[in-house]
């Protein structure tokens, strides 16, 4: 039932049959009014006659001697009989004669009252009777007295159902002088009228009744032939092809013979499989031949990630430099590139490089690039002729017209000097001694693949232990915000000064975080490529039996104390530091440090970076702390004479002291515009667990 309920067949005739009921309800209450009302006319006028006459034989100047007599004189007796008959002759139920009380029309006064004799109703001598009024009534009566109407009609009708329906008619009783003198009153009953009401409407539900099966018989059988049969048809045959996925061998359309918008419906399922079915056929091919090219690109991306310095550390066995490197492509394959390479034992040749375009083609480009920079910087060209020889080997067979920037540059391991030449490539950037992360404009050669016979400039850069060369491609200042907004080289810049740590996979890890937070979920539309290389210097190679010296960059507020301490204690625990100098230590770390938090950065908070030495003979650690605060040394101050008691003693400096008489050596120095504290403790090594 419930699914009957729901097909096209019930929705059809229900709507038909709810239309039709909906029009006869409208058409048999518009009947019903207009019956009642040319009814309720009718028995007015006839009651409105009734009344004039009846009125006739009342003498209105004579009122008052009607109501002395008591209804006893003979005058009286023969109005009172004259209007009883009339009220028996014409078949109305009551003919009466009222005064209503002046001026509030509360009460009426009966001075006449006939009765139709062959009603129910009781025969009652109303002389003198008083009834209260209602509103309705009340009204009437002051519109007659008043004359401002001069005739009244009151109906009560009870509806359809109810007998005891009636209609009264009133007419003013004038005398001589023209006033009212009482108010005649005609009722009549109008149980006619609800009969024939009645039978009215039995007749129209019985001819709806009767409607609504015939014209649901009959729009079975047409929706069935016209509407519902063809729309089964095409239903079951949707869902055969849904299931089977094969045209079927007859049209759908020939089965249907009305060419109407039924017909059109079936032609269209008709040309759809047909459709559907080409359609799939080209996914299909489309899909392998999708599935193919993302196999090759996949590929491709591991071929060329593959061409790239991709294992690090990348020489583990050279203690002058650290380098990391990483490339984010913004397709499956890019068209940026960076290389680093050993020219010789001395010399290690730096290469960052961005193809104009991207995708396959930057790749390929992308790939004879970086194979001819390197062939050519390995047979001791020097970098502005290596890329000299590359630009005229590009420009020479370049009808595409593209075209890559490139950043190389040498770095003599031994003594910390780079040569390097630009063409069109990004500012490289450097830090600089006093721990700053700064750009380098140099200046720019033209891009390689513009034009043959260009020459390229070089120029140099130094480092000195501890510098830091970071390389980019121009992805990575062109990060777009959701707003539009270019992260920029400043954010670069930023990011790199105020990470924790400077060791290259730190520095590009706060990189990447750093550009993830800032593009948020706008979509990457160029490569990401970096390189970042800490020189530590000849002196690292000759010491290369000792631990790397670990550091760490803080704010220098007290709250860093813990983080430093912790910093310190895990490295000095791992190479075997026996607990009571790590005690000692923490000592000292917490007296230097505090005086840097305190006093370095009078106007605000700056950074401090405390730097950890592991020394082998004898065994021993060395601690430093770097900050670029106001000069201060805090050995200068004479010791405290602890001698004297406490009250006489000065306050202050018995911090110092107690990292004077702990550690071994400590010195203080002012140098490039930081101020450099190093103590040293020596101790015997523990067994570790």
């Amino acid at each position: 039932m419930k699914k009957f309920r729901k097909s096209v067949s019930f929705k059809s005739i229900f709507g038909t049959v709810f239309l039709l009921l909906f029009f006869a309800v409208i058409v048999s209450f518009i009947g019903y009014r207009g019956f009642t009302d040319s009814l309720l006319e009718q028995f007015a006028d006839d009651a409105f006659h009734t009344a004039d006459a009846a009125a006739f034989y009342v003498d209105a100047d004579r009122m008052d001697e009607y109501i002395a007599s008591g209804g006893t004189s003979e005058e009286y007796v023969q109005v009172y009989n004259t209007l009883d008959t009339i009220c028996n002759t014409l078949g109305v139920t009551f003919i009466y004669v009222i005064q209503p009380d002046l001026p509030d029309y509360d009460h009426i006064t009966f001075i006449f009252s006939g009765i139709n004799h062959n009603t129910d109703y009781t025969h009652y001598d109303f002389l003198y009777y008083r009834e209260t009024t209602n509103d309705d009534y009340r009204t009437k009566y002051r519109q007659l007295y008043e004359g401002e109407a001069d005739h009244a009609v009151v109906v009560r009708d009870k509806g359809y159902i109810e007998t005891g329906s009636h209609i009264t008619a009133m007419i003013p009783l004038k005398g001589s002088d023209g006033q009212t003198k009482a108010i005649l009153c005609v009722q009549r009953q109008m149980d006619d009228l609800t009969s024939a009401r009645r039978s009215f409407i039995n007749k129209v539900l019985l001819t709806m009744i009767i409607l609504s099966l015939i014209v649901i018989a009959g729009q079975s059988v047409y929706l069935n032939r016209v509407l519902i049969s063809p729309l089964h048809r095409i239903k079951t045959e949707a869902a055969r092809f849904a299931s089977e996925n094969t045209v079927s061998e007859n049209r759908l359309s020939d089965t249907i013979k009305d060419h109407d918008e039924i017909w059109e419906l079936a032609e269209s399922i008709d040309q759809m499989e047909l459709q559907v079915k080409n359609y799939v056929e080209d996914l299909t091919q489309v899909t392998a031949e999708n599935e193919r090219i993302g196999t090759e690109l996949t590929l491709a991306n591991r071929i060329q990630s593959e061409m790239l310095p991709n294992i690090f550390p990348a020489f583990p066995e050279r203690k002058e430099f650290d380098i990391y490197a990483s490339m984010d492509p913004a397709k499956e394959v890019g068209g940026d590139f960076y290389d680093f390479f050993l020219l010789d034992e001395d010399h290690l040749g730096l290469v960052m490089a961005d193809v104009s375009g991207k995708g396959v083609p930057a790749a390929l480009f992308m790939m004879v690039s970086k194979i001819l920079i390197q062939n050519f910087a390995m047979q001791g060209n020097s970098p502005g002729k290596v890329l000299e020889i590359v630009n005229e080997q590009i420009s020479s067979n370049n009808r595409e017209d593209m075209f890559v920037t490139v950043w190389l540059g040498y770095l003599d391991l031994k003594t910390g000097k780079i040569i390097a030449a630009n063409a069109g490539h990004e500012y490289p950037i450097l830090r600089k001694p006093d721990g700053r992360f700064e750009l380098i404009r140099d200046r720019h050669g033209f891009v390689i693949g513009g034009m043959s016979g260009l020459k390229y400039k070089e120029y140099e850069l130094q480092l000195v232990p501890g510098s830091t060369l970071f390389l980019y491609t121009d992805g990575l200042p062109e990060a777009t915000s959701i707003s539009g907004e270019l992260f920029g080289t400043d954010r670069i810049l930023s990011t790199l000064n105020s990470a924790s740590s400077n060791d290259p996979k730190s520095l590009l890890d706060a990189i990447d975080v750093s550009i993830d937070a800032f593009v948020g979920d706008a979509e990457q539309f160029d490569d990401l490529t970096m390189l970042c290389m800490q020189y530590r210097g000849a002196a690292a190679d000759e010491e290369s039996s000792a631990p790397a010296a670990k550091e760490m960059t803080v704010a220098a507020v007290t709250e860093s104390i813990d983080k430093i301490t912790q910093f310190i204690n895990d490295e000095l625990a791992e190479a075997g530091c026996p607990f009571k100098v790590r005690s000692q230590i923490d000592v000292a770390i917490d007296e230097i440090f505090s005086n840097i938090a305190h006093y370095a950065y009078a106007a605000g908070v700056g950074k401090a970076t405390v730097r950890l030495e592991m020394l082998e003979d004898p065994c021993g650690a060395a601690v430093t702390f770097i900050d670029r605060g106001k000069p201060y040394d805090p050995l200068a101050a004479d010791d405290p004479d602890t001698t004297l008691s406490a009250e006489k003693r000065e306050i202050g400096g018995l911090g110092v002291l107690l990292v004077k008489k702990t550690m071994d050596d400590v010195r203080y120095e002012y140098k490039d515009g930081q101020n450099i504290l190093r103590f040293v403790k020596h101790y015997t090594k523990t067994e570790r667990s």
